[in-house]
């Protein structure tokens, strides 16, 4: 059961304009940008079977464990997607293995047939019983149909899909008796919510790379099927193969220039059968040596061999990457760079005592702005200097904390700045944190709790709290260990668990919600608990529950709770912050990343090489990459970009802001909770 729609930065005005052209914002620095234009190279050819060939030297290997049909690459090479029953992903050694749900909502249990990935990875499609279906390509919930009854009626068979790096979908639509007549290629515009024929007489679609072109197959004069390009739109449409054998199952590759196809000398028990790839330029065939005589030979791809990447913010210490991370994340006032937002406001914390701050990062991404540490007594020369940068004077500062955790004269200075101080205090750290919950919402959706005392559980679970952004339905409170203070009690036993989801994360948090009696709350209730071993694991458990298929993380250093601020307050509306060890990277951290690397296109560590290690960062960069180097490192010292002028692609986003999955075509985000549904009695 869906219980709501989570989704990053609801209310962003630079989320509005990149979904009205089609595109998702990513996190500054992530210069990731969808398949086309990423620089990359051409790897091995996957066929059905598991089997990877060499164009170059034509030796085949079969890669361990990987089997089933309709082999597909993800769009960095970093997994490929078979179907054997069920659709399983898989690392290019075979490693990493996951399985997808069963597909919900379907009409019929057909295979599952004519996999692709789409949506920069984050997502794949395919057909069963003529319908198509998508899910998230870390398998987080159960895939869906794509498309309305009224877009994909009962009548019609819809097979072959491909996504565009604009996030429309191409496939093939048959009619007719056994859906076997009337083939034409068609396109869905998921933010139009159309679809419009393209080409007549066409199957078997493929994008090429940048977007712009269809490969298809098309019958000639004779009978016999060859490959034909045309332009997206279907025009231009341009015949590449000819002569009396038969050609199936066209495949860009990863430059564009070629296309890998199956080539057929009769489509009878004599076949002769090969593979083969033409260059486009000029039609020249050539025959992939080691492609001919497969068991299983069909539906060739071309690995796709790209960059991925992997980034450092961080300053001369933890207060200097403090303000290196706002750099990072904010536009300086009356500039507009590409991938970095706009401030409303700011919020201010005690740098020398986490007590007051662990919900920062969830006020932090209500009210659009940076989480910056001051001292107690006055503002820094360095948080001066920022809030200028960031805020227009009259803009509202959020101070945490009474005038014990910040003083009045951090106040005045504000005022003297231009900007209108917000004090949100109450007795302690814990009624703090309702207030500033208040602050988030009035009718929450969801409410995280976490232990005030654990600023790793506390930091994990804030910035999912915050992913909302100035949408946000929810907020985090903070419980004393293993109890509840009495403001805390009572502003939960104020809410309906009916309507309002309760997240404990971590086992102090979970057991004091359920050895606490809410005397408004029905006598068995449901809620939501996320819990680990560990603080990594936990990070992770919290990253699985809010993030499908999250494009950016962060890795911040699990000692350093100055380092998890920032990471938190620069990356919840783009992402998770995942809690590392050192000197290596933690293995739950590294699991998390390679299950999540078809649509993971970038790691980015808060804290200098003392917090997160260059060989923990590397395993990061591996983890989401097809190969051991297949990324890119861009340190951002003091929150600039040190390889040169700041230039952030759009394409390819963390999970889409409130409006962004249906204007860009990119399938909503929203997780399946009902693992982690518990009935409790009291």
């Amino acid at each position: 059961m869906r219980l709501f729609t989570r989704r990053r930065a609801a209310a962003l005005a630079t989320a509005a304009v990149l979904a009205a052209v089609g595109t998702l914002a990513t996190a500054p620095g992530a210069a990731a940008d969808d398949a086309g234009p990423w620089p990359g190279t051409e790897g091995k050819i996957l066929v059905d079977g598991g089997t990877l060939i060499d164009p170059a030297t034509g030796k085949a290997t079969q890669i361990p464990d990987v089997g089933g049909d309709h082999a597909a690459w993800a769009p960095d090479g970093s997994r490929l997607i078979t179907s054997s029953g069920r659709i399983s992903s898989f690392r290019p050694s075979g490693s990493a293995k996951i399985t997808l749900p069963w597909a919900e909502g379907v009409r019929s249990s057909a295979p599952y047939e004519d996999l692709a990935f789409g949506w920069s990875g984050g997502y794949v499609v395919f057909s069963t019983g003529g319908q198509l279906v998508h899910g998230p390509s870390d398998g987080s919930w159960a895939p869906q149909p794509l498309l309305t009854n009224a877009l994909e009626p009962s009548t019609v068979c819809d097979t072959h899909p491909t996504v565009s790096t604009t996030g429309l979908v191409a496939f093939q639509r048959t009619t007719g008796h056994g859906c076997l007549d009337n083939a034409g290629v068609y396109v869905y515009d998921g933010s139009a919510q159309t679809v419009k024929r393209v080409l007549t007489d066409a199957r078997q679609p493929d994008y090429s790379p940048d977007g712009t072109k269809l490969a298809f197959v098309r019958p000639d004069a004779d009978g016999n099927t060859q490959i034909f390009t045309a332009d997206a739109d279907g025009t231009d449409v341009k015949q590449l193969t000819t002569g009396p054998r038969q050609y199936a199952n066209p495949s860009w590759s990863p430059t564009g220039t070629r296309i890998v196809f199956d080539a057929h000398t009769s489509p009878n028990s004599d076949d002769v059968h090969t593979i083969e790839y033409a260059d486009v330029a000029t039609g020249e065939l050539t025959k992939v040596a080691g492609g001919a005589g497969l068991s299983i030979g069909d539906n060739p791809s071309w690995q796709p061999l790209r960059k991925n990447t992997t980034g450092r913010v961080w300053g001369a210490d933890s207060y200097a990457t403090n303000v290196a991370s706002s750099r990072w994340s904010w536009n300086t006032v009356g500039t507009s760079r590409p991938g970095l937002l706009n401030a409303k406001s700011a919020v201010l914390v005690n740098r020398d005592d986490s007590a007051y701050s662990l919900t920062a990062p969830t006020l932090a991404g209500k009210k659009q702005g940076p989480v910056l540490m001051t001292p107690k007594t006055g503002l820094s020369t360095a948080v001066k200097n920022e809030l200028k940068r960031v805020l227009k004077p009259g803009a509202n500062v959020w101070m945490l904390g009474g005038t014990s955790v910040l003083s009045g004269d951090v106040a005045a200075q504000l005022r003297t700045l231009g900007y209108v101080p917000k004090r949100i205090s109450a007795a302690d750290r814990y009624a703090t944190s309702v207030s500033a919950a208040k602050a988030v919402t009035g009718s929450p959706k969801y409410v995280f709790l976490a232990s005030g005392t654990d600023y790793k559980a506390a930091l994990a679970a804030a910035a999912a709290a915050g992913a909302d952004g100035t949408g946000g339905a929810g907020g985090l409170v903070l419980t004393s260990g293993n109890t509840l203070s009495s403001a805390v009690k009572s502003y939960l036993n104020g809410l309906n668990p009916d309507k309002t989801m309760i997240i404990p994360v971590g086992s102090a948090a979970k057991y004091a919600v359920t050895h606490t009696y809410f005397s408004k709350w029905p006598s068995t209730y449901y809620y939501y608990p996320v819990t680990a071993g560990s603080a990594e694991a936990l990070s992770v458990a919290v990253a699985k529950l809010w993030w499908t298929t999250p494009r950016t993380v962060a890795v911040a250093y699990t000692g350093s709770w100055r380092d998890g601020m920032s990471a938190g307050a620069a990356m919840n509306v783009y992402g998770p912050i995942l809690w590392t060890s050192r000197p290596g990277l933690s293995n739950d951290t590294k699991s998390y990343l390679l299950r999540q690397s078809a649509g993971t296109q970038s790691v980015i560590a808060f804290g200098d090489t003392g917090s997160v290690t260059l060989g923990a960062l590397n395993t990061a960069g591996a983890s989401i990459s097809a190969g051991g180097s297949d990324f890119v490192y861009r340190p951002f010292y003091n929150g600039v970009d040190s390889a040169g002028p700041q230039s952030f692609a759009l394409r390819a986003g963390g999970e889409g802001p409130a409006a962004a999955p249906a204007k860009s075509g990119r399938p909503a985000a929203e997780p399946n909770l009902e693992a982690l549904r518990t009935a409790q009695n009291q």
